[in-house]
């Protein structure tokens, strides 16, 4: 996305949060994208006592994020209330207001506790650990973007992001590997992933899907 004149690249579900006033955007996706909207006016901003939003703050939800599993619970009940309204709305409503809440939640509990230096330079390590899916930085390093020890780096890591370091890198490597299958086979997803042994990345791959990489070749080869 480019705005204001800096660009920004985002990763499956990340949750951005943009003020949007005065302001305009510039997307490039692919056929695939998909996103979710939500549009607060500033009264409802002033009420919720969210201030100072900042320009462009991205958190990256996994999985395993709260958020998500909330999400999940609020879809399998809203399917089985009956309602004048589509269940495509009311799923749409549901998610927009989960996601809403974590949203402000989590942006006013970062401001409270970390600072923007800091906040930064987790943002920096991020960027550093997703750059090469192939190799990741140790810790040591990525602590030294942020001038923190390892220890504290990796705690407030997965503060503002909601999961290790690692786990993070891995969770991305394993959906990009998802889309490496559709025009490689599995070995050569895994070399250009950086396994030595096919097998780790076949065992790395169906630990985060719950299905072999092979399944992949199988369910493109027959679109």
């Amino acid at each position: 996305m480019k705005a204001a004149g800096q660009v920004h690249h985002f990763q499956a579900r990340d949750l951005i949060m943009a003020r949007t006033s005065a302001e305009s955007f510039t997307f490039e996706n692919s056929a695939e994208f998909s996103a979710l909207e939500i549009h607060v006016p500033s009264p409802l901003l002033e009420q919720m006592q969210i201030e100072h939003l900042p320009r462009i703050q991205r958190r990256s939800l996994e999985l395993q994020d709260p958020a998500l599993k909330t999400a999940k619970q609020l879809f399998g009940y809203l399917r089985t209330i009956p309602a004048a309204q589509s269940p495509e709305t009311l799923v749409g409503y549901g998610l927009a207001m989960t996601m809403l809440g974590y949203a402000f939640t989590t942006q006013k509990t970062a401001r409270s506790q970390l600072t923007a230096k800091t906040i930064h330079g987790l943002e920096n390590a991020r960027n550093a650990l997703l750059a090469r899916l192939d190799q990741a930085p140790t810790i040591p390093q990525l602590a030294a973007l942020c001038d923190l020890s390892p220890t504290r780096f990796k705690e407030l890591f997965s503060r503002q992001y909601g999961c290790g370091p690692y786990t993070l890198y891995q969770s991305h490597r394993m959906e990009y590997a998802r889309s490496l299958l559709e025009r490689l086979n599995v070995t050569e997803t895994a070399m250009e992933l950086g396994y030595s042994n096919v097998s780790h990345f076949s065992a790395a791959f169906q630990r985060k899907f719950g299905y072999l990489p092979s399944r992949v070749k199988q369910l493109h080869s027959c679109k």
